[in-house]
């Protein structure tokens, strides 16, 4: 589903060039769940950069479906929620859907005015939002926070607001989750819990995603796979297929592969 063939990405200032990514070449199946793990600065976070399409190779390519990077194929999620605390649940996870359709009447309204099926189309259209606004709704009520739906932020806990901000991305349904880093700013026994939350909630959805993660235990009890980068400028140094059989992040720490996996990957990473 994702492809990075020999990419590299180099940046330039006023003082020279500089090597961040240096042939990096992995796949991505449909479904799948990998983790990116690496030394601090080595460019994780870039490479999410170069899969959403927000910045663009140097050297090589990346493609989902076979196709160029397209931005709206992806959802991110982020080390904060950022979700608006002046809006309530609901409106801040259909927050995503009400730019969509802004953006489209915006950039189609000369061409729709000028269709002699105008009504047609914008019924369809109007259509088409409202069943992205079900769909939203239903994983609210699905993963346990549609009683939460008319309450503010502020008024509920860490962990929840993180999985209100996977259910705004995902209300995109977008092809390919991008998840940076979105357990830090949680306390251990949260991003624990946390961690079966969203691991349940991307493969009930069958979504693909990649984590950025620092933490190898985290990328160990969630992941499919893991890919390991050396430092700057980052190579890929290895790809470690996890076979965990535990059904939960929670549970698959307590399985005995699990300390030899650790072991290996932070030897690597040392």
């Amino acid at each position: 589903m994702l492809e990075l063939n020999n990419v590299a990405l180099n940046y330039f200032s006023k003082n020279g060039e500089t090597s961040a990514l240096k042939n990096i070449t992995f796949k991505v199946n449909q479904g799948e769940l990998v983790s990116i793990v690496g030394p601090s600065g080595c460019g994780k976070t870039t490479i999410l950069s170069l899969i959403s399409g927000l910045i663009k190779p140097s050297k090589g390519t990346v493609k989902i479906n076979g196709e160029q990077v397209n931005s709206n194929l992806c959802g991110y999620m982020f080390q904060k929620d950022h979700l608006f605390d002046w809006r309530t649940i609901e409106k801040n996870v259909l927050l995503g859907i009400e730019i969509q359709k802004h953006n489209f009447f915006n950039e189609n309204k000369i061409n729709l005015s000028l269709l002699k099926n105008y009504k047609k189309n914008l019924k369809l259209k109007n259509n088409y939002f409202l069943k992205n606004k079900e769909y939203a709704l239903s994983l609210l009520d699905k993963y346990g926070l549609g009683d939460f739906k008319n309450k503010y932020p502020n008024q509920l806990s860490g962990g929840m607001r993180q999985r209100v901000s996977l259910i705004r991305t995902l209300a995109l349904k977008p092809e390919i989750l991008l998840l940076d880093e979105p357990f830090s700013a949680l306390d251990f026994q949260t991003r624990l819990n946390l961690c079966d939350d969203v691991h349940h909630i991307l493969k009930s959805e069958n979504k693909t995603a990649i984590l950025v993660t620092h933490d190898i235990s985290e990328a160990i009890s969630m992941s499919d796979r893991i890919i390991v980068l050396s430092s700057r400028p980052a190579v890929v140094k290895n790809i470690h297929t996890i076979s965990l059989s535990a059904p939960t992040p929670l549970l698959r720490r307590e399985e005995p592969k699990f300390s030899s996996y650790f072991n290996e990957i932070w030897k690597e990473l040392s």
